[in-house]
């Protein structure tokens, strides 16, 4: 019996086109564009008893999978030639140590932010706050009903997309670039994509956006909406909750048609399907990249170093006062509020209503402390107590 197609497509997927002795692609492409399979699918043990190695005992059948692997014309003639030398024993450590080797070259992770997004089209609201939260931040944002679109939320979005753009540009992040994947591999399951300037087409998006509905998918990418990506050797593939697209500007670019639509934006990998080469993955968020004078403009050299134990003052500390409940996060950037921080009571924005914010949204602000501009406290195990900003003599108050 050969080896079936669908086995077949599995093994040049699980192998990623390559020969598991040389490690050498083995496809060839011409500058036109066309395309010549230089490889072959080897047996460990014979497909027939009269083959090589064909007269040892095997478990499974002599077609699956685990009995198979990938090797070019050159190598799987030797093997085949030199049966004394190329036993299965050595085989199946060949096939292992290959398939070790090709998970060491999954690309690396490497720092991300959202910042290279403009203007978010698609921001997934619950794996977004799930992602936020993990890092220790907190978006936020008043909670959505059952198959509410981000759409029907009128004003307020500007106010939730704010949120997510404040909270997300803070994120420490790291992400695997799409760009720099060269192949499909199990082992990118539940890591963190990300990709700019993309360029994507969609499938199965219906031309006028259902309001109001919960979507179902099927698992069926012949029935599911989706946008995609082909890479050079493996495809992209990200389904679409229509409740998070958020405009119907934002709807329009999804559903672009001709040439697709340019985006920016990460994502997480939940499943690869090795025969056809796809990687499926749910967006987090997804929105139209920055431009180059967007990036010359926010070009902006690093803040100094700042030590925020110098605002304290002994004055202050001498009142013995602490902040009156619980303070869990920053309410202008979401940051989750940890032991040792400092919080300061004070604008949330310039010129804006107060809150409690963290020492980075402090120093990004005006910087102030003092009666009627804003208090510095300091977490510790037992609570906040006053470090600064109220110099003042108790006898003056």
């Amino acid at each position: 019996m050969a080896v079936s197609i669908t086995t077949q497509k599995l093994i040049w997927g699980i192998f990623a086109a390559r020969c598991a002795m040389c490690r050498r692609k083995v496809t060839w492409e011409s500058e036109s564009g066309g395309r010549s399979l230089t490889g072959e699918i080897a047996h460990i043990v014979g497909a027939r008893t009269t083959a090589s190695r064909g007269h040892v005992e095997i478990a499974g059948g002599r077609d699956d999978p685990e009995n198979l692997l990938l090797l070019c014309r050159e190598h799987h003639k030797i093997v085949d030639d030199n049966e004394q030398e190329y036993t299965v024993e050595r085989l199946q450590r060949i096939r292992s140590e290959f398939l070790v080797w090709l998970e060491g070259k999954l690309a690396p992770t490497q720092p991300w932010s959202p910042g290279v997004i403009s203007q978010y089209t698609y921001l997934n609201v619950p794996r977004l706050d799930e992602f936020a939260a993990m890092r220790g931040y907190k978006i936020n944002h008043d909670p959505l009903g059952p198959g509410t679109h981000l759409s029907e939320l009128g004003y307020s979005l500007n106010f939730l997309m704010n949120q997510y753009s404040r909270v997300l540009d803070k994120l420490p992040m790291e992400a695997h670039p799409a760009a720099n994947i060269e192949f499909a591999h199990d082992g990118y399951v539940g890591r963190i994509i990300s990709f700019e300037r993309l360029r994507f087409r969609n499938k199965n998006v219906p031309l006028y956006r259902p309001e109001g509905q919960r979507p179902h998918f099927t698992g069926d990418l012949k029935l599911d909406p989706h946008i995609y990506h082909k890479f050079a050797d493996w495809r992209l593939v990200i389904n679409l909750n229509m409740q998070w697209i958020t405009t119907s500007t934002a709807y329009t670019l999804v559903r672009s048609s001709g040439a697709g639509t340019i985006f920016s934006g990460f994502a997480r990998i939940n499943r690869v399907d090795l025969v056809t080469k796809t990687m499926h993955a749910t967006a987090l968020a997804i929105g139209l990249p920055t431009s180059p004078l967007d990036l010359l403009i926010s070009n902006k050299p690093e803040a100094e170093a700042f030590d925020m134990a110098s605002l304290e003052d002994d004055v202050s500390k001498s009142r013995s006062e602490e902040w009156c409940g619980a303070v869990d996060a920053c309410d202008a950037c979401g940051k989750k509020f940890v032991e040792g921080d400092y919080m300061i009571d004070g604008p949330t924005v310039r010129g804006g209503p107060w809150g409690n914010i963290c020492a980075s949204c402090f120093l990004a602000g005006d910087r102030q402390l003092g009666v009627g501009k804003g208090q510095l406290y300091k977490r510790t195990e037992d609570g906040w107590p006053l470090v600064g900003g109220y110099a003042r003599p108790l006898d003056e108050s």
